[in-house]
């Protein structure tokens, strides 16, 4: 049976990662009779190894409503140019974090349309998603947006946690039986983001036994960082820099740079949590129960261990915290160099070109 795998994330689960992973190894990939197809044509505007985008993208009239018709031709589009990939590999692999959240109303039809597609074209669909415990999923999505400047950047942890919007869906549970309820557990691949229980400890390893394969010598890592965060005090200075208004895009980014060098230092000298072990146990009290029933009826695990619930050894994170003034003035120090060593750059070359007029010129 030929198999479309589709990897939905959740986000902040590495989903970068493994997509760099699989684009950057498709060759060895093909070689096993699977493909991670280049879908870029049908949405010019996002990342290429974001090929599964096309099933949610949202295309908007002037007044913001939906253009149903043309998603829907998008999505046929796609899916006609997969079922043609069927005849050459027996395995396809699409991935995109955002169907997590889109499924949960804009278009929450697509499970019963992926069905469908199978159906009519002889393959079967499985869903590979990734979930995260629920408080570290809070604070890696709160980061993001203050890192990257989107979603209300300026707004504390307290604020974005005091209102947590349904379409988060942080009751896994609940959104694994929606999926499941047209396309079956069986067709359900559910692994737990907890680096002690990847398959021989590697994200990639784990994604690749999902999917029937192992991770081999000649598969490709690439040691580039991807998607780094900000922690503790580099955050808090990132967070209040959003909130300035002279300051552009290349300014902030700029500063974010320095801030990464900076929270090596910062996060070891100050380390800490943004839930203190009191509110830890009062926010992931809601989700243990529901949590558990997701680690017995989709992992098989009869214990229902899906996460492990110690609270943070750590300290809670204030902004008065004794090493905020060192951070500030290590991060003024960074920045001043960089400055520095951009200024320098500018004058070797304001150099060579002097000497290059003045070859031309007559003597």
């Amino acid at each position: 049976m030929k198999t479309l795998y589709l990897h939905i994330g959740t986000i902040k689960t590495g989903t970068k990662a493994i997509q760099c992973f699989c684009w950057e190894n498709l060759a060895v990939l093909q070689k096993y009779g699977y493909t991670y197809p280049d879908l870029s044509a049908l949405c010019p505007e996002c990342t290429q190894v974001k090929n599964a985008h096309f099933l949610i993208d949202n295309i908007e009239n002037n007044d913001k409503s939906l253009q149903e018709a043309q998603i829907q031709e998008k999505c046929k589009k796609g899916m006609e140019q997969v079922t043609a990939l069927f005849s050459d590999y027996d395995n396809i692999i699409l991935s995109d974090e955002g169907i997590y959240g889109a499924t949960y109303h804009r278009r929450k039809t697509l499970w019963q349309e992926l069905k469908e597609y199978g159906e009519q074209n002889g393959f079967s669909v499985k869903i590979i998603l990734y979930l995260r415990r629920q408080d570290e999923l809070m604070i890696s999505t709160w980061n993001q947006h203050i890192k990257a400047n989107s979603i209300n950047p300026e707004q504390t942890f307290d604020e974005f946690i005091s209102v947590i919007p349904k379409n988060r869906q942080l009751n896994y549970y609940k959104k694994l039986e929606s999926i499941s309820s047209i396309l079956g557990k069986e067709n359900i691949i559910v692994r737990p983001f907890v680096k002690e229980t990847f398959w021989e400890g590697s994200i990639y390893a784990d994604f690749l036994h999902s999917i029937g394969l192992n991770l081999t010598e000649e598969y490709q890592i690439s040691k580039e960082k991807r998607n780094q965060s900000l922690t503790g005090n580099t955050h808090e200075i990132m967070r209040v820099l959003n909130g300035v208004p002279e300051l552009s895009q290349k300014d902030l980014k700029f500063m974010r740079n320095i801030l990464r060098i900076e929270k090596e230092i910062s996060s070891a000298q100050y380390p800490s949590s943004m839930f203190s072990k009191k509110e830890f146990k009062k926010f992931i009290k809601k989700y243990v129960r529901t949590n558990q029933l997701v680690a017995k009826e989709y992992l098989s695990n009869p214990d229902g261990a899906l996460f492990d619930y110690t609270p943070p050894a750590i300290p809670k994170w204030t902004a008065d915290n004794p090493f905020m003034q060192q951070d500030i003035i290590r991060f003024t120090a960074i920045g001043i160099k960089k400055l520095r060593e951009e200024n320098k750059k500018l004058q070797l070359n304001f150099r060579k070109l002097e000497q290059k007029v003045e070859l031309m010129l007559p003597k």
